[in-house]
């Protein structure tokens, strides 16, 4: 990695801090980031974390930071196309949305939040405006995680530089039908010149406070309409991303969270769900492009009747490497947990699939299960799974599962004799496969989304957020 970065990161974040309203707490926050970011190796395949996914060939020193305007209210609603269609299909499906806020490169951010919402006293704005106006309340979220060396290297970095985010908090006892819809677009076909490519941080905070209730879809890709093919051999973008979910005591959250990059982009998130007693948390994480996408998903079950249900669909194609790894920490007795990780791969694509589920000592009654099953739609296609368990305690229920193969051509065949084409059959057979995953949504509108975004990028329609 050329050493030109160091010099580029530090003029960022003394830029950051002189353009944006921002307490001077940030840019030592940010500061101290960045320090940690420098003493962390960069990752090999010989770490844990990093095994089967190789980045050497990322070079940091060639990307820039991309710059976001905050959100404001106003009539500007000229969002790319697919985040159009996610506003427009999640307004017919509930009878109002809480609140829409999107940021992309290169055009004014938009913000908008129901009068019920108002009302209530919650907040939802990019996380620029956060830390202008809510700076006192975010600090201690903010801060937790943003310079802890266990996040890893690419995390570090976020917390350096994070240029564009969200955050949502939501105050005791208040509870939303409707959901929160947001997007984070990166233009990385259409505004890339030379050797550079496109960097964004996205830093996103949820706080649910004790017995509130929220939902929240979140779309975060290229903005670019272009196909596959036109981005590939562009220069390297990356979007590092850094998710915080907080789920306080007798609180319910529903994240839905799909990403869709093109073939240029390197897209790696950490993400930490923090339960406490009697919370739920449920998350639903769709992967569906991006030259390699890594995501590491913690979830912490703090306290006696925690619970958390992880989801996820992933479907890649081309030569797309995709990494999930999920840790879920049972940290108090009388936790559950539940992880479903569904992958197809088509054509060349690869996954590798990492599950670990830990249970302390002080966690008895722990009832964890683990789940990932991989279909290969090519011959070239290749998938991984790796599930560990680490146990502490002597009376829990845990237990895994995993399964790899390809389409069973008596599908095919029986699908066929009926006189439906190759890939209308392909798409059912993909759609079957990933439904009970979809069968679990709880957010109105969203399984027909995430049937539709599929069917999309097994048609090969390009890409946009």
């Amino acid at each position: 990695m050329n050493s030109d970065v160091h010099t580029i990161a530090r003029e960022t974040i003394e830029d950051l801090a002189l353009k944006q309203k921002t307490p001077s707490w940030t840019k030592d926050l940010r500061l101290a980031s960045w320090e940690a970011y420098l003493q962390t190796p960069f990752p090999t395949t010989r770490d844990e974390n990093w095994r089967r996914t190789v980045i050497e060939s990322l070079d940091l020193s060639t990307l820039k930071a991309l710059e976001f305007a905050p959100s404001t209210s106003g009539a500007d609603k000229s969002f790319p196309a697919c985040f159009q269609s996610v506003i427009k299909h999640f307004s017919q499906a509930n009878s109002t949305l809480s609140g829409i806020c999107y940021q992309g490169n290169g055009r004014p951010g938009y913000i908008e939040l129901s009068d019920e919402a108002k009302s209530k006293g919650v907040i939802f704005c990019d996380i620029e405006t956060a830390l202008a106006n809510h700076a006192d309340l975010l600090q201690p979220y903010l801060a937790k995680r943003n310079a802890s060396k266990e996040n890893g290297k690419f995390a570090l970095l976020t917390g350096a530089l994070f240029n564009c985010g969200l955050f949502l908090y939501v105050p005791k006892n208040v509870e939303l039908k409707s959901p929160f819809v947001s997007g984070i677009g990166i233009s990385t076909c259409a505004n890339t010149s030379g050797d550079f490519g496109g960097a964004i941080f996205p830093r996103l905070i949820v706080v649910a406070e004790p017995e509130s209730n929220v939902s929240l879809v979140h779309l975060t890709g290229s903005a670019d309409t272009a196909g596959d093919n036109d981005c590939r051999s562009l220069p390297a973008s990356l979007s590092a991303s850094m998710v915080d979910v907080f789920v306080s005591d007798g609180a319910n959250v529903s994240f839905v969270e799909l990403s869709q990059f093109a073939q240029n982009v390197y897209a790696i998130g950490t993400v930490h769900n923090e339960v406490a007693r009697d919370g739920k948390f449920t998350a639903v994480n769709v992967a569906l492009g991006g030259k390699q996408v890594k995501s590491d998903i913690y979830t912490h079950l703090q306290a006696q009747g925690a619970a958390s249900e992880i989801l996820g669909i992933v479907l890649g194609s081309h030569d797309e490497h995709y990494s999930f790894n999920t840790i879920q920490e049972h940290n108090a007795p009388d936790t559950k947990s539940d992880i479903n990780f569904r992958v197809a791969l088509k054509d060349n694509a690869s996954s590798v699939y990492q599950g670990v589920i830990k249970v302390d000592k002080c966690a008895q009654k722990t009832d964890a299960y683990q789940s990932n099953k991989n279909l290969l739609l090519g011959a070239g296609a290749k998938a991984d799974s790796i599930p560990r368990l680490e146990i502490l305690a002597d009376d829990v229920k845990c237990s895994h599962g995993a399964t790899v193969g390809p389409v069973d051509p008596e599908q095919l065949f029986y699908l066929a004799s009926r006189g439906l084409p190759e890939k209308i059959a392909e798409e059912l057979i993909v759609l079957g496969f990933f439904k009970k995953v979809l069968d679990k949504l709880t957010v109105d509108g969203a399984a027909d989304w995430l049937v539709e975004a599929v069917s999309q990028k097994i048609d090969d329609s390009g890409y946009c957020a």
